[in-house]
């Protein structure tokens, strides 16, 4: 059981919500987000180095560098990412995770030497912007009691993720496809996200062993496999500004109602006059975010190596 999921059921006690009650978990998806900026920005690199039609050679990406060290990075942030699961609910973690658009807007500025355009800047504020205002109005917690979600459910998501990305996989290059495998890829990471969460749920409860039978774990490892399929595919179909905004927006949009469906976490309904237009402000800035050119549409854009 959860340290949150044991407190509920003493008298007198409340749920902990909203970022000042799960600092820890809070400074950890932050890390997690940086790390996923930088990750994505390299990656996309090597991607568009050696796609061939939209289609990635796995032996050609193994021998780039800069694939592996985004690897690196985006395994750490993996790491970070499931700590602070460990430590927060997933409607807190998930929507920090889109401080990882400004850390990928700074890590390729750097690495081209092209400042980001007006349209980025504020297509990247609008979406972070609207995103942190809807954590702090809608102050995410967890459910009063651990509640797992039925195998069924956990059948049905991953499959139905998996799907999707699978679809995409028969798309070609272009900036649509590279946006729409990143709304797969982002959706697939919604879902994991709260795999991961009730797997390490049932960890806590009834230990390693018995949380190796259990669909939730293999759920989440099956999810998560798919979720970096999907966003290999929408890194090396075209612009990062078309597939990064999408992989880190629609991974929140997706996980914070699985999280309410699934595992009943709480959001502040008498807010959701500040926090639902919040999300319509993020979508705002996706779409400003997807109508810029990416470095690699511009002409003299050069990588270093």
């Amino acid at each position: 059981m959860t340290v949150w999921a044991a407190a509920a059921q003493e008298p007198g006690l409340q749920l902990a919500r909203g970022v000042g009650d799960h600092l820890p978990g809070t400074v950890l998806a932050l890390t997690a987000a940086l790390l996923f900026g930088l990750g994505s920005v390299l990656q996309h690199e090597a991607a568009a180095r050696v796609a061939v039609d939209g289609r990635l050679p796995v032996r050609a990406m193994l021998r780039r560098r800069t694939w592996l060290l985004g690897q690196a990075a985006t395994t750490a942030g993996t790491g970070a990412q499931v700590a602070a699961l460990a430590l927060a609910p997933v409607s807190l973690v998930q929507p920090l995770l889109a401080a990882a658009l400004v850390a990928a807007l700074a890590v390729r500025t750097v690495r081209t030497r092209i400042p980001p355009t007006r349209v980025e800047v504020i297509g990247a504020g609008l979406t972070v912007a609207g995103i942190a205002v809807f954590v702090a109005a809608a102050r995410p917690g967890p459910a009063a009691l651990d509640r797992s979600p039925p195998g069924w459910a956990v059948v049905a998501a991953v499959v139905a993720v998996t799907l999707a990305v699978a679809l995409t996989a028969r798309l070609g290059a272009g900036r649509g496809a590279a946006l729409t495998c990143g709304v797969t890829g982002g959706l697939a990471a919604g879902v994991a996200a709260v795999l991961v969460a009730a797997g390490l749920t049932v960890v806590s409860a009834a230990g390693v062993a018995a949380a190796l039978g259990r669909p939730e774990v293999w759920g989440a490892v099956v999810a998560g496999v798919v979720s970096q399929v999907g966003a290999q595919q929408a890194y090396g179909r075209g612009s990062l500004s078309a597939s990064l905004p999408a992989l880190a927006v629609l991974d929140p949009l997706a996980a914070v109602p699985a999280a309410r469906l699934l595992l009943g976490e709480h959001l502040e309904p008498g807010h959701a006059v500040v926090w639902g237009p919040a999300g319509l402000v993020a979508v705002l800035g996706i779409v400003l975010l997807t109508r810029s050119s990416g470095p690699s549409q511009r002409p003299g854009a050069a990588v270093r190596r």
